[in-house]
């Protein structure tokens, strides 16, 4: 994970270093001098006034250089918040799919479908007849279909809640309720036992829950699980009867390696993030995500993108426990 973070961060470095290197450029054509110990007699210093010219026209693009290197800044924690949410999501996912959660058994979720565009796809001998049945090598990647899971949402949650730091607590009028709600209280519960002085401030929970709201709106996961060839194949499924099936239609083989990808829209400032999308281009119109904020016209983002992958922790128990699902 480290590594990856390392890597995805190494292009908004370079693009910060860069700017730095600018905003040092103009701070040296402007004829500036930094010398602290003149500070106290800042006010009533006449010497150099001939340079003020240079430094007022310098001054606004100094301003918007270094402008853009707080939102460059803030991309690099975009990019470490959305890696980490990446690999709660998947921390949630090898917990929560092998639970029992309400109609979903151990080990299932929603549905799923095969993953046409996955490479090294090697589809299972199902021929009894064929010399080739049984176990071999290779495997098939796998697509999980959101539904209506309560599995899924709360992997959703689990991300969107990582996501909640670089989320803005400005008020977009998105709704919050049901489980974004509880998890919402929660946070707001964390942050008071840890901050006990920012209870006098009374925004803190409003700010909080809108922060939550818009990581909510604004975050996707797709979870995908690849099952080996050596074990049994889930397409036996579909024509076995249920009493002697290995798998049920919607069941992750018990020690399959699961996949989950964050997908997260980062609020950009107003200024600099209007620079920025000219630079790097808008976000592709193939985003749902992205494309449903920028139908609300009220913040400039860019689309931040990483994924973790851990082991499924599916051998099923003797005496199973059931959860109830918020909604």
């Amino acid at each position: 994970m480290s590594r990856a973070v390392l890597i995805a961060c190494l292009p908004w470095l370079a693009l910060l270093l860069a700017a730095v290197a600018v905003a040092f450029g103009l701070f040296r054509l402007s004829g500036s001098r930094v010398r602290f110990r003149r500070l106290r007699r800042l006010h009533r210093d006449q010497v150099g006034g001939v340079q003020s010219l240079s430094f007022v026209l310098t001054l606004p693009l100094f301003i918007a250089v270094m402008m853009f290197i707080v939102q460059v800044s803030q991309l690099m924690i975009g990019t470490v918040c959305v890696h980490y949410a990446a690999f709660a999501a998947a921390r949630s996912a090898i917990v929560w799919i092998p639970a029992w959660v309400d109609a979903e058994g151990p080990n299932c979720i929603s549905a799923y479908r095969r993953d046409p565009d996955a490479p090294d796809q090697r589809a299972p001998v199902l021929d009894p007849e064929s010399p080739a049945y049984g176990p071999a090598d290779g495997g098939l990647t796998y697509v999980v279909e959101p539904g209506f899971s309560p599995k899924y949402y709360r992997i959703l949650g689990a991300a969107a809640m990582a996501c909640a730091p670089i989320s803005p607590s400005h008020d977009y009028g998105i709704p919050l309720a049901g489980n974004p709600q509880v998890a919402t209280d929660a946070l707001t519960s964390a942050y008071l036992a840890m901050v006990p002085d920012a209870a006098a401030n009374g925004r803190i929970p409003q700010r909080l829950a809108n922060k939550m709201a818009y990581a909510i709106d604004n975050t996707e996961v797709e979870i995908r699980f690849y099952h080996k060839n050596s074990e049994p194949p889930l397409e036996v499924t579909y024509f076995l009867p249920p009493d002697i099936a290995e798998f049920r239609f919607n069941e992750v083989g018990w020690q399959d390696p699961l996949t989950v990808t964050v997908k997260h829209n980062l609020a950009l400032l107003p200024g600099p993030g209007r620079l920025l999308i000219g630079l790097v281009g808008s976000p592709s119109t193939g985003d749902r995500v992205s494309t449903r904020t920028y139908d609300k016209g009220a913040v400039y983002v860019y689309p931040l993108r990483a994924s973790a992958t851990l082991g499924n922790e599916g051998e099923k128990s003797i005496l199973q426990q059931r959860y109830h699902a918020v909604y």
